[in-house]
């Protein structure tokens, strides 16, 4: 991997450090109490041009496709918004997934209003039976004369509440046939839909749901890809969330401890800082460690997916150590403030319960390690069996979302 960032990202990380730093970091505790979704901030970002970055060419404020300048921004964001942050990345899949699969009709009325922060685009793939299993999808398109008709239910839906349209998976039915799953983009104010909030203990302002989906009629040119190949054309291969997801409690977690360490400058006990203490500033060091080799095991990801090069595993080592880092260093933060960090006044223990979210999107701990020794070391290592041509397993390469499903 590259040490240094080039001349693009670092004008990314400038530009966005300097607006989250005014802008959202003095309003981060307040805002992640809240369930009021921020949609002049989604404007804001939108403005920067962050969600142009893997749009195309029309809306890409750089020469190029940028992965490492995406994960950049991410990182930034979340150091002084974890929740902000985590707003971006369901759009920027999103784009991608209309830009490359889409009909002239969807990308039309869609992927502007998306770039803009006009609009939301929500991804259902988890349902009430279906986590990591996604070969088990029971929603049902059923194609017709007219398009297709789908019925169902997806569950762990991110942004549920503010979307105006879903990307979601269903299995697909012609002429009596299961031709395999397939992705569709359908309108959430289509005839049929139903929808509830479920409870978090974190991530608030972006919020999950329930979708019900009974006989909802979709026109043809709303299917995204090729029908019945959902997941070897269309889902397959969009590994670049995952290090973008642990980018976001990295952020959190280089906050966490930045700030720590000026409490604990000006803290004393004994007569002294608590800085001079081992006991205190050790921890600190031994988290800065791991919280660095996880943020580059990320970038090395998204260089390698920047340059075309296979990164599925790690993706997946990104996933599941990152937010691992992300959170005992938290913890140790919340720790170290003591009855102060305890408090709800101090953002720790809010950080905590919002970067937890991302131990459990886009596949857990388990699932990544079980992707980790498949690429590695081959089938023999994977603990379930391939169920037709464009069958999804825990091993699957396809996208999610906190925290929706998880291949």
């Amino acid at each position: 991997m590259t040490q240094l960032l080039n001349a693009d990202a670092h004008g990314i990380r400038d530009a966005v450090r300097a607006y989250a730093t005014k802008r959202l970091a003095p309003g981060y505790l307040q805002r992640a109490k809240s369930s009021t979704f921020p949609w002049d901030l989604h404007r804001e970002i939108a403005d920067l041009g962050i969600y142009g970055l893997l749009a195309g060419e029309e809306y890409n404020p750089l020469e190029r496709e940028d992965f490492v300048a995406a994960g950049v921004a991410v990182e930034e964001l979340a150091y002084a918004d974890f929740n902000v942050a985590n707003m971006t990345i369901p759009v920027m899949l999103m784009s991608t997934l209309i830009r490359h699969h889409a009909s002239d009709v969807v990308v039309g009325r869609w992927l502007p209003r998306l770039v803009a922060g006009e609009t939301y685009v929500a991804f259902g793939l988890t349902e009430p039976e279906t986590g990591s299993d996604a070969a088990n999808i029971k929603t049902v398109a059923r194609a017709t004369a007219n398009g297709y008709i789908i019925s169902g239910e997806k569950t762990s839906v991110t942004m549920l509440a503010e979307a105006e349209a879903i990307i979601l998976a269903a299995r697909t039915i012609r002429d009596g046939k299961d031709v395999g799953v397939s992705t569709f983009l359908v309108p959430l104010d289509a005839r049929g839909i139903a929808t509830s909030a479920v409870p978090d203990t974190g991530w608030g302002i972006l919020g999950r749901g329930v979708l019900h989906l009974d006989g909802v009629e979709v026109p043809p040119e709303n299917l995204i890809g090729l029908e019945g190949r959902a997941f070897s054309r269309v889902l397959n291969g969009f590994d670049f969330t995952r290090p973008l997801l642990a980018l976001t409690g990295l952020g959190a977690a280089r906050a966490s401890l930045d700030e720590t360490a000026e409490y604990v400058r000006r803290r004393t006990a004994f007569g002294e800082p608590l800085a001079k203490f081992e006991g205190v500033s050790f921890p600190i060091a031994e988290h800065l460690t791991k919280v660095e080799a996880a943020r580059l095991i990320c970038y090395a990801a998204l260089e390698k997916r920047t340059l075309g090069l296979p990164h599925t595993s790690d993706a997946a080592m990104a996933k599941w150590y990152g937010p691992l880092v992300a959170s005992a260093a938290v913890k140790e933060c919340l720790l170290l403030h003591g009855n102060y960090g305890y408090s709800t006044e101090l953002p720790f223990e809010q950080r905590l319960r919002d970067v937890m979210s991302v131990e459990i999107a886009d596949g857990t701990a388990q699932i990544q390690k079980i992707i980790i020794m498949r690429e590695k070391y081959g089938t023999d290592f994977v603990p379930y069996e391939r169920r037709g041509a464009d069958a999804v397993s825990p091993g699957q390469r396809g996208p999610a979302h906190p925290v929706s499903a998880v291949p």
